[in-house]
């Protein structure tokens, strides 16, 4: 939280674990972090890359770019985990008939496999986040986020 001196307007003393966006980093992190432990010695895979399945489980066929707008990943990250994701063969590019300079990607039959497996986990992890939270706390916390995202972004 931010404290500002009533007597001075350019003095404030910023506690960090007190400042919302620094607590939401750390706890994202965290998540991440543990989460990826479950999955990353079972199949070998990066947060990045896991961010990249985790779209295309979602929708396909995506972009690179499409997935970098929903992951927050840049280009670098998400060049580097679709090749290793190539190389796998749990994803596969196809050129747009649309638009030639961009390519398609989709999930191998394979990577679909994996990409439900390790989907399996996901939601495992998530009742284990929020097992401490009761249903009603759940719900709520579920409204705040939706209510800070669409403020973030309306800032942007």
């Amino acid at each position: 939280m931010l404290l500002r001196d009533e007597d001075d307007d350019d003095k404030c003393d910023l506690i960090l674990d007190q400042y919302l966006p620094y607590r939401m980093a750390v706890i994202a992190h965290l998540m991440s972090t543990g989460f990826s432990k479950r999955y990353s010695k079972d199949f070998d895979m990066t947060i990045g890359e896991w961010r990249v399945m985790a779209n295309l489980g979602h929708l396909e066929p995506q972009s690179g770019h499409e997935i970098g707008a929903h992951s927050h990943l840049d280009k670098v990250q998400i060049s580097r985990a679709v090749a290793r994701l190539e190389k796998k063969g749990w994803i596969q590019r196809e050129g747009d008939t649309v638009d030639r300079r961009r390519n398609l990607l989709t999930l191998t039959p394979e990577g679909r496999r994996v990409f439900n497996s390790i989907g399996k986990m996901a939601l495992d992890f998530e009742d284990d986040v929020s097992a401490s939270l009761s249903t009603e706390e759940y719900a709520a916390l579920d409204r705040i986020l939706r209510k800070l995202s669409k403020r973030a972004e309306s800032l942007i």
